[in-house]
């Protein structure tokens, strides 16, 4: 018994396509799912009757209507994305562990390996319409927890979970710096020509005439602190006099500004 003739040569030979046709659907095809036949239509090459007919007759497979041929005993047999990936649709089981599988391509021997490969059984490749394929598996296959994750699917969602903790992992890494730098830091307003500081129940403004306002309660001090200076110099020595009425936090902070902040103004 000779090999069973490709769809590509068998087309190439009825002369209802050119070599040249094949040779660039099939570099189309590459790295797709799409078949070979849905390809060439597409093209312009051939029509879906042409390739029906041709394959009909060829492979002396019969054109089935689905809807006429379809046992609802079998609607479990592939799953959903097993039946897009090939474009096939289960029909009908038959004695001797036999299921009667609609195609479009017959020819396409790696559909049907893969097919019995997974049901256990021996297809019997059946001929239809692409189009009756498609709504058939949207009608007739339910869609079940073998569809999440099979290799298809579960390799996009894969990569779109990455992509979302990747997501989420940059906005808690922001918001976690956002956090760390406004605990040690505090916060920066600004109205006018005036600028205040805002941390660990302390509040330090200074006003565009260079005067220096120091408010708040220190952690160890009686009472609340309402102080102006003329400098940031005179506000350093008030916190060395005052060192022992403020928490570790407070007095780095006060160090802080007055280092970074006050000594980095630009002279008025």
């Amino acid at each position: 018994m000779g090999k069973k003739m490709r769809l590509g040569e068998i087309l190439v030979q009825k002369k209802l396509a050119k070599i040249e046709d094949i040779d660039e659907a099939v570099r189309i095809q590459v790295g797709g799912n799409r078949r070979l036949g849905y390809i060439l239509i597409k093209m312009g090459v051939i029509s879906d009757d042409q390739l029906m007919d041709i394959l009909s007759a060829q492979l002396d497979v019969p054109i089935i209507r689905i809807d006429d041929e379809f046992s609802p005993e079998v609607k479990g047999a592939i799953p959903r994305y097993l039946c897009q990936k090939y474009t096939v649709m289960p029909i009908v089981k038959g004695g001797n562990n036999i299921l009667n599988l609609a195609m479009v391509d017959p020819s396409d021997d790696d559909a049907i390996k893969d097919i019995e490969g997974y049901t256990g059984m021996v297809v019997k490749p059946m001929l239809a319409r692409e189009k009756d394929i498609s709504q058939a598996i949207s009608s007739h296959i339910p869609f079940s927890v073998r569809d999440i994750f099979n290799p298809l699917i579960y390799g996009r969602a894969t990569r779109i979970i990455s992509l979302i903790a990747l997501v989420l992992l940059v906005i808690v890494g922001i918001a976690s710096y956002q956090y760390i730098k406004v605990e040690k830091y505090g916060t920066v307003s600004v109205i006018g020509d005036s600028k205040t500081f805002k941390n660990h129940d302390l509040m330090v403004g200074v006003e565009g005439n260079g005067k220096i306002s120091l408010l708040g309660h220190g952690a160890y001090s009686k009472g609340f602190y309402s102080v102006s200076f003329t400098s940031d110099a005179a506000l350093r020595a008030f916190l060395e006099q005052k060192r022992k009425n403020f928490s570790d936090k407070q007095y780095d902070w006060l160090n802080w500004v007055i280092s970074n902040q006050l000594s980095a103004r630009k002279p008025r």
